[in-house]
């Protein structure tokens, strides 16, 4: 009868044994599934967190491309505002050169302007300002303003410049001032 009490009590064990080998296995399952969420849940995080850190890089690549480039033109243009201040200045000094003069005072007068015309035409070349004078070259209306249009003569193209009212100026490619021109048509 001891066997059979023996016997009796090994395969309850037996029996209680996988049971609670399910019961564990399932509380690691449990315990293993939340850390799986977990995981998932920071590695989505560090993904989003990685995604925000390229795009802040990325524009501040963008913000240093576009101060360098507003450096640039400030520097490129920064005698924008001079220079159109005084070109009235030197349309002023060019019409008293058309003057004829026949006496001495007044060629010595016109020579000291020519010399001031000199000196600001090569201070305008170092700063990059340039004359737009299209005389006998295409209308452009990017560069030229016209102000009246007389008919074809023989040998003139037609929509090409035949007189320049006022000179024209830009800076590095801006334009400071159209050059008011006659067109033909």
């Amino acid at each position: 009868m001891s066997r059979n009490k023996d016997k009796k009590q090994e395969q309850e064990m037996v029996e209680e044994t996988p049971t609670e080998l399910v019961e564990e296995t399932t509380e690691s399952v449990e315990v293993e599934q939340p850390e799986v969420d977990e995981l998932a849940k920071v590695k989505a995080e560090l993904e989003e967190m990685e995604n925000k850190y390229l795009r802040v890089q990325a524009e501040m690549a963008n913000i240093q491309k576009r101060n360098a480039k507003e450096r640039e033109d400030a520097a490129k243009f920064r005698a924008q505002s001079l220079a159109t201040e005084l070109l009235p200045v030197i349309d002023n000094l060019e019409r008293a050169l058309a003057i004829e003069v026949t006496d001495e005072q007044g060629k010595s007068l016109k020579k000291g302007i020519e010399m001031v015309m000199e000196t600001f035409n090569a201070a305008l070349k170092s700063e990059g300002i340039e004359v737009i004078d299209p005389l006998n070259e295409p209308f452009d209306p990017n560069f030229h303003q016209a102000i009246q249009t007389v008919p074809v003569e023989e040998g003139q193209a037609s929509e090409t410049v035949v007189q320049v009212f006022q000179k024209g100026y830009d800076l590095n490619g801006r334009v400071l001032r159209p050059a008011m021109v006659i067109v033909a048509q």
